[in-house]
């Protein structure tokens, strides 16, 4: 985890593993894992208004491929700088986790729904998680 935020920008991360979910995505006998973890500073656990610095939220994807562990990025947010008011801009972080894994087109299959949320507004969106690649397949949000 730590070395992934170092790849981001971040580069004294501070850790925080919201939870970690292992199932078997495809259906081949392995299981894979999934990691959502958010560190925005909060003292109630909150989304903030504002990014600090040093701040992010992800969910990530660990899995076996061709004998070599691969991480994968399902979807997240990452501030290495501190938010800086400009005219016209907008920086409300959200916040991301692993709802459900679900076969929703009945392939045998599972996909990754994440929910994410900000301070005025939540998303839920549908993965396809593939060994080449993390596709986003439906969303549905609503928020100012």
């Amino acid at each position: 985890m730590r070395e992934f935020l170092r790849t981001k920008g971040i580069e004294q991360p501070k850790v925080k593993i919201e939870s970690i979910l292992r199932v078997d995505l495809d259906g081949d006998g392995e299981e894979e894992v999934l990691i959502s973890a958010t560190n925005y500073f909060s003292k109630d656990d909150r989304v903030p208004m504002r990014s600090p610095a040093g701040s992010y939220s992800m969910v990530l994807l660990r899995r076996v491929v061709a004998g070599k562990v691969e991480t994968q990025l399902v979807e997240g947010e990452f501030h290495p700088k501190a938010y800086v008011r400009k005219e016209d801009s907008f920086d409300a972080p959200n916040a991301y986790k692993v709802i459900a894994t679900l076969d929703l087109d009945g392939d045998g299959k599972l996909e990754v729904v994440v929910g994410s949320n900000y301070y005025e507004g939540e998303e839920i969106t549908i993965y396809r998680c593939n060994p080449k690649k993390v596709e986003a397949l439906l969303s549905v949000a609503c928020g100012a």
